[in-house]
């Protein structure tokens, strides 16, 4: 089955990032623009959900608002849902973390941070040095707007995506910026019932070096990741990839554009699949024939 994409919004200043299903509207972040936009394919109309919000990547929906990546500051915010925004800790045992650009929260209401470095530089004079090493962070709940940050992984070099498995016994990274020149990844380790996993995770796909690997991901009703990957330069191209929990790619789909960012599920039956892109445009695919996770 081919997937067909349509763009539905955009395109946008610069490469779309982050997307959630907010159960009746797609939320996209528009990077660049320091835009979080909501998509309702209701109407097919396209409004502003947050402005100013400093460069906020991915996106995660919570019980208590919308959790954002924000690598302008070099920090996690939620947005709240009486529309308030409030940042959660930047501090790792009294270091400040670098710029995430990834998050998934947990039932637990635990926030898993793929807390990467950045081209672009953050706002404000470099005061604090980013740390030595680039990592899966996790941000525990303490009480009312207050959260503990531990490190998760100490295999990483670049983390670009996190993905929690539906039963959240597993973590998946996307692994590697390609434009930095690291060797790409696509990796999976075990939680324990701690929150933590081992040192080393299990690497389910491996790219050659100078290709574009995985930028984001999103999980199928199968147990299934849907992985955005590739660019024009090198490798297989843009491409839109289904991969088995074990790491067997079971299907191909040309993606709409270069430099596929991130992916999701919307849509009354979750059936249809968002894909945002480096040319700003926000697309969807319908009739996939995979349905999304309801979490």
């Amino acid at each position: 089955m081919t997937w067909k994409f349509e763009l539905v919004a955009g395109p946008f200043k610069g490469r779309t990032g982050g997307l959630a299903w907010d159960g009746k509207g797609m939320l996209c972040s528009a990077v660049q623009e320091e835009r979080v936009v909501r998509y309702d394919p209701a109407t097919s109309k396209t409004d502003n959900f947050r402005r100013w919000t400093g460069r906020v990547n991915g996106l995660a929906i919570a019980k208590d608002g919308v959790f954002g990546a924000q690598a302008g500051g070099r920090r996690v915010i939620q947005f709240m849902n009486d529309g308030s925004a409030r940042p959660i800790t930047e501090f790792l045992e009294g270091e400040r973390h670098n710029q995430p650009c990834d998050v998934a929260v947990d039932g637990k209401g635990r926030v898993w941070i793929a807390d990467a470095y950045n081209a672009q530089a953050p706002y404000g004079p470099p005061t604090a040095p980013m740390l030595p090493y680039a990592a899966v962070l996790r941000a525990d709940p303490q009480g009312p707007s207050m959260y503990r940050l531990s490190r998760v992984t100490h295999d990483t070099a670049g983390p670009q995506g996190v993905l929690l498995s539906a039963d959240e016994k597993t973590l998946y990274v996307a692994d590697g910026d390609a434009e930095r020149g690291d060797v790409c990844q696509l990796l999976s380790y075990s939680i324990n019932e701690y929150g933590s996993v081992g040192h080393h995770g299990k690497t389910l796909l491996n790219f050659a070096f100078g290709e574009r690997g995985i930028a984001g991901m999103c999980l199928d009703r199968d147990g299934n990741i849907v992985c955005c990957m590739g660019w024009k330069k090198s490798g297989s191209g843009p491409v839109i990839v289904v991969v088995s929990p074990g790491g067997t790619i079971l299907e191909t789909h040309a993606a709409p554009a270069d430099l596929p960012m991130r992916c999701a599920f919307g849509g009354a039956d979750l059936s249809d699949l968002y894909v945002t892109a480096g040319d700003g445009g926000l697309y969807r695919a319908k009739g996939t024939g995979r349905k999304g996770v309801a979490r």
